[in-house]
Formats: structure tokens, C-alpha cells, sequence
């Protein structure tokens, strides 16, 4: 998948496309790049309809070549380096979506596939009626 970049995208629209090719994946941007290991909640931008520009000091444009074979970290690395977009990866995990970043040397087809593996078990679970 190649992700274009550019100021006047949409920033839901870039979680969109990202989510149609890892739909147990999203992408949560910050004002401000997180530490390593760390979520800055406080700094979670509502996506809305927010552009690219909104969020970013330097406005770099181009395309982001994004594989399964990619690790979290270098995914969310590139986007802050290159686009100086602050992400986030999080995985479904039921109705919650989950943090990635005990796992971000994951890549992202695993974290997909975990999101994946934990939705159908679940679904499986049979329900309780009281």
C-alpha cells in the first residue's frame, strides 16, 4: 500500500485507507510524537476533519510505502520522520482498541493477525444470560 502525503488530506482519510488494508489495525495521530513505550492520551488530536497540516510544523509531501513486513516501530517512525506526523498503532481487541507499543517490533501483518485471532475467540465465546 502506498499512502500519499500531503497537507490537504484528511487525516480520517489516511486512517481510512490504512484500516482497509490492516482492519485490525488503526492509526491515532498526536500533536506531539510519543515516547517510546509511552501514550500521550492528552495530546490524541480528534481527527474529524482535520487535515494533514493541521498537526505538522514542516510539510513535507510525498508517498509512504507501507508493507506487512514493516514493524510497528518503523512504520510509525517513518510517518514522524519523514511527514512529521505523530501516530500511534492500535490493535481491536473486542470493543476496545489496545495500545501496540509493548509490541512494536511486531510487524504489522502480526499485530493484524493477533487483533485477528483475538476477535474470533471473542466472537466464540458463548454469551451469558442471567
Amino acid at each position: 500500500m502506498t499512502i500519499q502525503i500531503n497537507d490537504n488530506r484528511r487525516l480520517h482519510d489516511l486512517q481510512l485507507e490504512f484500516s482497509k488494508t490492516f482492519p485490525f489495525l488503526k492509526i491515532e495521530f498526536f500533536k506531539k510524537k510519543h515516547s517510546d513505550r509511552q501514550l500521550s492520551k492528552t495530546h490524541l488530536v480528534e481527527t474529524g476533519n482535520q487535515c494533514v497540516c493541521d498537526v505538522r510544523k514542516s510539510h513535507e509531501e510525498g508517498e509512504l510505502e507501507v508493507t506487512s513486513s514493516m514493524t510497528v516501530e518503523q512504520f510509525e517512525s517513518s510517518l514522524v520522520k519523514d511527514f512529521s506526523l505523530p501516530v500511534q498503532v492500535f490493535r481491536k481487541a473486542g470493543r476496545l482498541w489496545r495500545e501496540t507499543t509493548l509490541t512494536n517490533k511486531w510487524t504489522l501483518q502480526e499485530q493484524n493477525e493477533h487483533g485477528k485471532q483475538i476477535n474470533r475467540a471473542k466472537d466464540e465465546r458463548p454469551e451469558l444470560f442471567w
